[in-house]
């Protein structure tokens, strides 16, 4: 790509080249300046990077364990019982197994524990930022419609999660202005819980405070940073020997003011 300073509005092509690491170190600062500014730019680039999403990795525990062999099974009994003149089935597609672990990966929603069946962990320290962030850009505001918000329910969701963390949780310390608390639930990534704690924010926008365990070898960061991952703004710190972030589709200052209240956890 062209070296040139990059102007306003930015096109989707220059958006795809930041996606795919084709601008230079000047160009992809001046573009993550924009959309640590601009909600609506990063929620173009968040859409532009779901063809990116490693939606093979992310189902492969799921289908490895679907059971296809039953399936089948089923299928062969279906073809053998249908007229002559149906059109024989084909056994169980690649497509038909990711949409049966996508509804059991809603089952496990539901069950509030899920596990983010991706890689083992990286070396880098932000690739947990990066797979929740993953998992966030699929997100919309009807994918929290059938969460029952009952504030008893929640509080005990709160206090399983920070009885496996070693944290005390409850609604009044992760309350946040003007957004909605959906639901709490612990998720594991390479067998480490991560508690994912989900809103809505002012603007019916998916927002999440997201905490695991330390593993920078105790060196504590309690000053908040700031990071742009799948088109939404990401503050993240470390303290008491845990990592935290908070991930959502609003502007950068409005992130950080959000995140202010949550690092006295």
């Amino acid at each position: 790509m062209t070296q040139q300073r990059l102007i306003p509005p930015l096109s989707d092509e220059i958006l795809v080249a930041y996606l795919d690491n084709e601008l230079s170190g000047e160009q992809r600062g001046q573009v993550e300046q924009l959309l640590g500014d601009d909600p609506g730019l990063a929620g173009r680039l968040a859409h532009l990077d779901r063809a990116s999403l490693p939606f093979d990795a992310a189902f492969a525990g799921m289908l490895a364990q679907a059971p296809v062999a039953r399936l089948q099974q089923r299928l062969d009994n279906l073809a053998a019982a249908a007229p002559a003149h149906s059109a024989p089935e084909r056994g169980v597609s690649r497509r038909n197994l990711i949409a049966a672990a996508i509804a059991c990966l809603a089952v496990g929603a539901v069950g509030g524990r899920l596990s983010l069946g991706l890689p083992g962990r990286e070396a880098s320290e932000g690739s947990w930022r990066d797979l929740v962030a993953q998992y966030m850009s699929l997100y919309t505001g009807e994918t929290f419609a059938d969460m029952p918000d009952a504030p008893e329910w929640q509080q005990r969701q709160l206090q399983n999660i920070g009885a496996r963390l070693g944290l005390e949780l409850n609604r009044q310390r992760i309350n946040l202005p003007g957004a909605e608390l959906k639901y709490a639930r612990l998720l594991s990534y390479d067998r480490q819980p991560i508690a994912q704690i989900a809103y809505l924010d002012a603007q019916g926008r998916p927002l999440a405070f997201c905490i695991t365990q330390s593993h920078n070898g105790g060196r504590e960061a309690p000053e908040a940073q700031t990071e742009v991952r799948r088109g939404m703004n990401v503050v993240y710190w470390s303290a008491h020997g845990h990592d935290f972030m908070l991930i959502g589709h609003g502007a950068r200052q409005e992130m950080l003011a959000l995140a202010q209240p949550l690092m006295a956890v």
